[in-house]
């Protein structure tokens, strides 16, 4: 798909003033009228060719998380698990139409929390790496007015915490429910002046996630309402 018809690129000029961003977040082209402003985010990148650095390559250009996300997210054929599971368990569906996947990710902001690229798969991501990255993601909440936050996840949340009070802005994340997989769900809650910015923690949907034990815990406590639109048909 045309990946510029399909982002809100009214945004990209506060981006570009934060030279702390190195890759812009997706956003989705009906994202401003979107009826809750809501950001999905992801954890971190990794190089998956280190013998070319082809990852590299890519997230040297800030519109490096965009094409990924237009060649995952947008090829709707394509059976990534970060995507695809989380779409299965917005919709509660094991093969949710294209119409729904195209008004989910044109609905939403997609951003990862973890801002420099990882070595490999292999590597986890560092407590002051998710500490900068939670910096930059609450700037950027506040630029692009969000609501609602479904976090890939959960090891981010004490970051999370210690962020806020660096801050001063009352932030709570706590568990709720009953494991999910072996993983608890966390919700939190971050208080800006008189804006409220709700977070759900989940547990990666790239490994081990059941949509189906999932779908309830996200749909419970996550508002999703999109402008519907039409998938087009493969060439």
């Amino acid at each position: 798909m045309d990946t510029i018809n399909l982002l809100d690129l009214s945004y990209d000029h506060l981006f570009e003033s934060r030279k702390t961003l190195p890759w812009w977040p997706w956003v989705g082209s009906q994202f401003g009228v979107s009826p809750v402003k809501t950001m999905v985010l992801g954890e971190s990148v990794y190089e998956w060719d280190s013998l070319r650095g082809a990852a590299a390559s890519r997230y040297a250009q800030t519109t490096g998380l965009r094409i990924t996300h237009n060649n995952h997210a947008l090829s709707f054929g394509r059976d990534t698990p970060y995507v695809r599971n989380i779409e299965r368990a917005i919709f509660s569906a094991l093969t949710p139409a294209d119409d729904q996947k195209l008004s989910l990710w044109t609905s939403v902001a997609y951003h990862n929390l973890v801002l420099e690229l990882l070595p490999s798969n292999g590597h986890r991501p560092s407590d002051s790496q998710f500490r900068a990255g939670w910096h930059e993601t609450l700037d950027l909440c506040e630029q692009l007015q969000i609501e609602q936050c479904l976090v890939y996840g959960v090891e981010s949340a004490d970051a999370l915490r210690a962020v806020a009070a660096e801050r001063n802005l009352a932030c709570s994340v706590r568990r709720i429910g009953a494991k999910v997989g072996g993983c608890y769900p966390r919700h939190g809650v971050l208080e800006s002046g008189d804006r409220q910015l709700k977070l759900l923690f989940v547990r990666h949907p790239s490994k081990f996630f059941s949509w189906r034990r999932w779908s309830p815990v996200i749909r419970s406590n996550l508002t999703f309402e999109f402008v519907v639109q039409a998938a087009e048909a493969p060439s």
